[in-house]
């Protein structure tokens, strides 16, 4: 346990979240936390932005497999996320830019989504870096940092996490989050060691959790109607899923698991897939 860190030490807590239930899923108890304490944790959502028309038939597929209206999704998700945030008691935010199955067919099979991030995608990393920063100015210039250590390897998740590289290089305590659930599978624990190796100093914070955090936490989750049953649709129940998890990094207490992101002031592997091996993510 990274005994130097506790979260009353936390300044003005930013969560990033590639995706609008990704920090819900991964770390939401600690969100929960941080409100009690009343840190006003601010959720901001990377690609929560309008789909470019018109639409891959990979985006489309992907719609159909969740059961949602290709004209209404982003606002049907958004709407998710409002209800998500009241429920951790934060504020939340999105930017205008949208998630990879929308940026035009750059990623049109689930291998290239969960692969090497697009060449074309590249520039987004400074531009994220760039609006994280104001967000960050916003708030008096001071913020501890909390992003997606990239445990799947979705290429949304890697750039998440080289812009937090990327602005801790600036000076900003940047920590990542393990991504659930991604995380919860063996393939996804090997591949957790693997980054925590390459771009995290050890040891690991850990968040302790009340059952009631943890219950707020699902509670949050079960928000984003559209997307849980499909994202657990391998997995079980939700709430096994996510308890067994959070016991195992706590050693039989309830826990989330944050690593001190390294600073870069590039990104370590921009042309090189974090993706793990033969796991069908999708």
């Amino acid at each position: 346990m990274h005994e130097s860190v506790t979260p009353e030490k936390v300044l003005k807590p930013i969560f990033l979240a590639p995706h609008f239930d990704d920090v819900a899923l991964s770390c939401g108890g600690t969100v929960c936390l941080f409100a009690e304490l009343g840190l006003r944790p601010l959720v901001v959502t990377l690609f929560g932005g309008e789909p470019r028309e018109p639409l891959s038939a990979f985006a489309q597929q992907q719609h159909r497999w969740r059961g949602l209206d290709d004209a209404a999704v982003v606002q049907l998700r958004r709407k998710e996320e409002l209800a998500a945030a009241k429920v951790l008691g934060a504020q939340a935010l999105w930017f205008d830019i949208p998630d990879a199955i929308y940026r035009d067919a750059r990623y049109t099979f689930d291998s290239e989504l969960f692969g090497t991030i697009h060449p074309d995608d590249l520039p987004l990393v400074e531009e994220l870096r760039a609006m994280v920063e104001d967000v960050i100015e916003l708030q008096d210039g001071q913020a501890t940092l909390f992003v997606p250590l990239a445990i799947g390897g979705h290429v949304d998740h890697q750039i998440a996490r080289m812009v937090g590289s990327a602005v801790a290089a600036r000076g900003y305590p940047v920590w990542a989050y393990e991504d659930l659930p991604y995380a919860a599978s063996s393939i996804g624990q090997e591949h957790c060691s693997e980054l925590t190796q390459q771009y995290a100093a050890a040891p690991p914070w850990l968040v302790f959790l009340s059952e009631e955090l943890f219950r707020r936490r699902l509670e949050a989750i079960s928000c984003y109607e559209s997307q849980v049953a499909f994202i657990f649709r391998e997995m079980g129940d939700v709430e096994e899923a996510l308890r067994t998890y959070a016991l195992t990094v706590g050693k039989g207490h309830l826990a989330e698991r944050f690593w001190e992101l390294r600073a870069s002031v590039g990104a370590v592997s921009y042309l090189e897939s974090d993706a793990p091996e033969n796991e069908d993510t999708e």
